[in-house]
């Protein structure tokens, strides 16, 4: 499987960047689904089949900016015979970006594997990976943790404390609430579901547009079938919603759609005729340099 990927938007570059890319069975993806329904959809025989799953960030460059949206599992990821695991840093700096270049970390949520390589250890401590960045993060998701969400990995509790704790101990953090320009070419989605806080973001730049979807949908399908929902969301009800928001905006500013969890490199359009949804693959002009 691919491990990185660089193409234009308008004038910016982004570059999906995997952090580890597996084959695995999707049951949890499609839960309650029946199963001849979504394996069918997947072009698999059963449920057990395996498909690719990638854990996945992004890097924007633009606007004199260099924004790294989500931080992949870190050091702690439990995928360590994964392909690619734990190699963010290393493809960030094979585009030739050094980690201190980076302005802005934006979070889509705040789940394990899209926080892992906020902090690296240094001695006994854990510091900022990205010494000169802000961390941006939804108000509503920031809320939610510290009301005591509950996550179903069992070291979260840990995990959260390395790699979250420390950037807000040095007042990096900074929140944004509802539909907000978070970086001259990005704007935040709001759509919970999968957390409540959950966001995605609209990439905007020489009328072109590319929709990064985060967990609101960790497979093309689940943008087909709205009710395709996994087990790992928090608020089944609101994941539907989020995804009809996620359809009519990419249907009204023609963006191309993409998700971390996506196999490097899946982008494609979304069009609806009769309510009929199809998500069909975009031929991407990928660029050698970012």
């Amino acid at each position: 499987m691919r491990l990185s990927a660089t193409f234009k938007v308008g004038n910016i570059s982004v570059a999906a960047l995997s952090d580890a890319a597996a084959e695995m069975p999707l049951p949890k993806f499609f839960n309650q689904v029946p199963d001849e329904d979504w394996t069918t959809a997947l072009s698999i025989a059963t449920p057990d089949d395996s498909v690719p799953f990638n854990f996945g960030s992004f890097l924007l460059r633009g606007s004199g900016r260099t924004v790294l949206l989500d931080t992949g599992f870190g050091e702690q990821g439990p995928y360590a015979a994964a392909e690619g695991a734990a190699g963010l840093l290393d493809r960030i700096r094979d585009l030739g970006v050094g980690l201190d270049e980076i302005d802005a970390v934006i979070h889509t949520h705040l789940h394990f594997d899209h926080v892992g390589w906020n902090t690296v250890a240094e001695g006994d401590e854990r510091v900022p990976t990205f010494r000169n960045a802000v961390w941006r993060v939804s108000e509503e998701e920031i809320s939610w943790w510290n009301d005591g969400a509950v996550q179903p990995h069992p070291d979260y509790e840990h995990i959260l404390r390395d790699v979250f704790d420390p950037i807000v101990g040095q007042g990096k953090v900074e929140t944004f609430s509802g539909e907000t320009l978070v970086e001259p070419f990005l704007t935040s989605i709001p759509t919970p579901g999968h957390t409540p806080g959950h966001t995605s973001f609209l990439l905007s730049s020489a009328g072109e547009h590319l929709l990064l979807v985060g967990d609101a949908a960790h497979h093309p399908e689940h943008l087909i079938h709205h009710d395709w929902v996994p087990a790992v969301d928090n608020n089944p009800s609101e994941t539907t919603r989020s995804r009809r928001r996620i359809v009519n905006l990419a249907i009204e500013k023609d963006a191309m759609v993409t998700g971390g969890h996506f196999p490097i490199l899946t982008v494609g359009k979304l069009s609806e005729i009769d309510e009929e949804i199809s998500f069909l693959e975009v031929d991407i002009h990928e660029t050698d340099q970012f």
